[in-house]
């Protein structure tokens, strides 16, 4: 479930707005397979799990399954039955160790530019949201969107909660950003790897395509979007 009141609050004197992906853009990897192997070495994994987590990310990369909420359900499920302050501080900690040393240091170089202007930065991704806001600490975005888990009194149950931000669901939550702050979407900018994000990529002024994909790359010249190695 997106949170429509964060998306509607207005903000004066913001003109612009950067969208970031996350897996494959500000961070050189799959951050979920990086969760599972992190969660591992704490005794939360059992091997079997990193085993079938390992099978499924090489068969993505080979374009034979797709990413789904099925996919990161699992993720979410290792959650299960942890106070959101405990998993809070658990993903800080894993975005010190495993994040932090993956950052691609354009994207966030680009990011932090945004920030210096004053255009307003939204990171969106697919990624379980607990780690997507835990990366948005640590680069000072207080704006983060990811694929939220249910909770109950304080405690995740394990259960996704809603649709996963993926593909054109991320551009729908650009707009409604966008629409909420009074920006036209023709100033802002999106910075992704994925062909999956060709409608948010589209969506907006300044398209940016971060280590791409072969299919982005294409599209990417066709529609002379920027590229950034």
């Amino acid at each position: 479930m997106i949170d429509s009141t964060a998306m509607e609050q207005t903000h004066p004197g913001i003109e612009a707005m950067a969208f970031f992906d996350l897996d494959g853009t500000l961070v050189v990897g799959q951050t979920q397979r990086l969760l599972v192997s992190f969660l591992r070495s704490e005794g939360m994994v059992r091997f079997g799990f990193l085993v079938g987590v390992a099978l499924w990310f090489a068969a993505y990369r080979l374009g034979l399954v797709k990413a789904t909420d099925a996919a990161r359900a699992r993720g979410g499920e290792l959650m299960k039955g942890m106070s959101v302050g405990d998993v809070a501080l658990l993903m800080d900690r894993f975005t010190e160790e495993e994040l932090v040393p993956r950052l691609h240091e354009g994207a966030v170089a680009a990011l932090r530019e945004h920030q210096r202007v004053g255009d307003e930065v939204v990171i969106v991704s697919a990624a379980l949201a607990p780690v997507v806001e835990a990366l948005g600490r640590h680069l000072g975005v207080t704006v983060c969107e990811g694929t939220r888990l249910e909770q109950r009194e304080g405690v995740y149950t394990g259960r996704l909660e809603g649709r996963s931000l993926y593909g054109a669901e991320k551009a729908r939550v650009a707009l409604a950003f966008a629409t909420g702050r009074g920006v036209a979407l023709k100033n802002c900018s999106a910075y992704a790897d994925h062909e999956t994000d060709v409608e948010l990529l589209g969506s907006v002024g300044r398209a940016v395509a971060v280590r791409p994909r072969p299919e982005l790359a294409r599209i990417a010249l066709e529609r002379g979007w920027s590229v950034m190695p």
